[in-house]
């Protein structure tokens, strides 16, 4: 089975289909348009491989000459799309194409797999990722085509970011071409990096996608978010890589993104109600485990970062317990009265511990029920 895959995931016996119902302002609804907009000349530059003049664009298009320009200008330097000129023709450089992939079936389903696993922890549309999906599904058997075809139809129902859109293209450009660049970074403050981007590395924690670069200022490998970046300036200057960098072992002992020379060893208890779902999973390369005489179950990892496995600990509620390190068996137990209190727990817990207290002991309501028969009128017949 062969497959034509390209640098750009754009395909050309399809529009991308962009199907983003939420209600959006018009300001949005136009970049949006305008992205869809570029999508579809690229399409259209890739079925006509000697070129289009900008006149052709525009009547193909059904747009003015002047916007077709612009689109042309958007395309070389918001999505790096190279061109080249041949009189008023524009023409996309062929190398830009990349060459054919032959895939079996048990080959395109494992590609299937890694996209529903995109598309479940995907945030925000990808037009990449979507027209990357199209040109997948005309190579798959009939009978599995329309569930990668959903895939895509559901990425593109996602709400549309052309910032993001932006940064994504230029990132992969100079990662695929290792070209220096020149991000502008946002956390509490905003600021500039000259990096070489040396890896993409996605998080299904966070929903999230970070860019692995060299920083020459401190000489080190940096992590940073890509949703935090909000310009991307791609440089002439070439790069090649640290010696000796390998992203399996920076990224050896993390739990999710964050690393260490010197993993942090955790050693957790799972209830025997929970035993079978802990034991099921192998959750970190590093994990080892232990069946306790009591059925409980011993998990330990060595893990880069405990902020990362934090989360995942909290999500086993009272089926796990933490056992070392301290600092993360504080860090739970912080959590915990931190919920406790705002759901009130501790003042539910107050109000029962009164309410118990205003209840008579059995001696007090035999004292009491004698009391008042004798302050009674049958009670004073009686005691005279």
């Amino acid at each position: 089975m062969e497959i034509r895959s390209h640098a750009s995931n754009w395909t050309s016996s399809q529009e991308p289909r962009w199907h983003n119902r939420g209600a959006v302002t018009r300001a949005s609804f136009e970049k949006q348009d305008r992205v869809l907009r570029l999508l579809r000349e690229v399409t259209l530059f890739q079925a006509v491989p000697y070129g289009l003049t900008s006149v052709q664009l525009a009547e193909r298009m059904e747009i003015n000459q002047r916007t077709a320009q612009r689109d042309i200008a958007a395309l070389e330097s918001e999505l790096r799309v190279p061109f080249i000129k041949h009189g008023a023709r524009w023409q996309i450089v062929p190398d830009y194409w990349l060459p054919p992939v032959n895939l079996n079936v048990q080959e395109m389903v494992s590609l299937l797999l890694a996209a529903r696993l995109m598309l479940r922890f995907a945030d925000r549309a990808n037009p990449f990722a979507v027209t990357a999906f199209e040109k997948l599904s005309a190579a798959l058997p009939k009978a599995m085509r329309p569930a990668l075809m959903e895939i895509g139809d559901e990425m593109a129902e996602k709400a549309i970011d052309p910032t993001y859109t932006k940064v994504l293209a230029a990132l992969t450009t100079a990662w695929a071409e290792r070209r220096q660049v020149v991000i502008t970074y946002t956390m509490k403050n905003t600021f500039e990096r000259r990096l070489w981007p040396l890896f993409l590395e996605p998080s299904a924690t966070g929903h999230t996608c970070y860019l692995m670069a060299w920083d020459p200022k401190p000489r080190e490998v940096r992590i940073y978010k890509v949703e935090r970046i909000s310009a991307v300036t791609v440089l002439e200057e070439r790069f090649s890589p640290p010696l000796g960098f390998s992203v399996r072992d920076h990224l050896a002992g993390a739990w999710g993104i964050w690393s260490s020379a010197e993993p942090i060893e955790v050693e957790l208890l799972f209830k025997r109600d929970a035993v079978r779902r802990a034991k099921e999973t192998i959750w970190h390369p590093s994990q080892r485990a232990e069946t306790l005489p009591d059925g409980r179950l011993r998990v330990m990892f060595g893990v880069g970062s405990i902020l990362e496995i934090r989360h995942w600990v909290l999500g086993w509620g009272g089926d796990c317990e933490v056992v070392r390190p301290i600092e993360l068996r504080s860090d739970i137990q912080t959590e915990i009265r931190a919920m406790s209190r705002t759901y009130d727990l501790d003042g539910a817990a107050e109000s029962a511990r009164v309410a118990l207290t205003r209840i008579p002991k059995p001696v007090e309501m035999i004292r009491d029920r004698r009391e008042r028969h004798q302050r009674s009128p049958a009670g004073r017949r009686l005691g005279s």
